[in-house]
């Protein structure tokens, strides 16, 4: 955990880590694109990105590691093992992170890839319940609270991983500048 260099930053709510590890999730902590394109180089090819700025910046240092990473534009989203998306914040009292709405692509993404990784911005990773709904509310479009992996129980009352979405979730609080 924790990646990057130069100064440090603030730590995390240690009841976002308890909560993440609750719910079957792990948390990473990232500073610069260098630093967030060696965690994902090390997540697994197809690697699928959102279209979003920290990401591009990420894409030519993981071309430097020799992962080709593949933006989602494309109206057709092919099987991926790991798909990255930016989140809006965590809740630590939950252990969720707020996904808000990404295009048509992004937003199908996750549900094409085995792991998901979810970006969240390094100042707003430690979310009241109230700052979270006001967050939600500021939006004024669809915003998912994800709490862990997707997980049913519909058969035999056994829990299963991945049933309908990743079987994996990364939390990775970043901070774009390095």
């Amino acid at each position: 955990m924790g990646e990057g260099g130069g100064t440090a930053f603030p730590r995390p709510s240690p009841t976002l880590q308890t909560r993440l590890t609750e719910a079957a999730a792990s948390l990473h902590e990232v500073r610069g694109p260098a630093a967030l394109a060696r965690l994902l180089a090390a997540a697994g090819e197809p690697l699928w990105l959102e279209e979003h700025p920290w990401l591009r910046q990420a894409a030519p240092e993981l071309e430097k590691l020799g992962v080709k990473p593949r933006f989602a534009d494309a109206a057709e989203i092919p099987q991926a093992h790991t798909a990255v998306t930016v989140a809006l914040g965590a809740m630590p009292e939950t252990g969720s992170v707020m996904m808000g709405a990404a295009g048509a692509a992004a937003a199908r993404l996750p549900f094409r890839a085995r792991r998901h990784i979810v970006l969240v911005p390094w100042d707003r990773a430690d979310l009241t319940l109230s700052e979270a709904l006001e967050l939600t509310r500021q939006s004024g479009a669809l915003v998912t609270w994800l709490t862990g992996p997707s997980r049913t129980a519909d058969i035999e009352k056994v829990l299963v991983l991945g049933a309908q979405a990743p079987g994996e979730l990364d939390v990775v609080l970043y901070q774009p500048e390095a």
